[in-house]
């Protein structure tokens, strides 16, 4: 199931609901205030290709995204 942004346009909170994408475009209430909140275009990160076109880690490769020194 999808995952997607709201906005509150009352108080600026901005949450997340996980809902079939049969109802992505529904409104949604504000947990903070309870008002109607409308879904955010959300950025897309895409994931980096190596020369094959397989997908590979961020952070140069390390199985751990690059977090450590480990040298994989």
């Amino acid at each position: 199931m999808p995952l997607y942004e709201y906005g509150c346009p009352r108080c600026q909170q901005r949450f997340e609901r996980l809902r079939p994408l049969a109802r992505a475009d529904e409104a949604a209430n504000c947990p903070e205030c309870g008002a109607t909140a409308y879904r955010l275009i959300s950025l897309v990160a895409p994931a980096p290709r190596g020369n094959g076109g397989e997908a590979t880690p961020a952070g140069g490769g390390c199985a751990c995204g690059g977090a450590c020194s480990c040298g994989r």
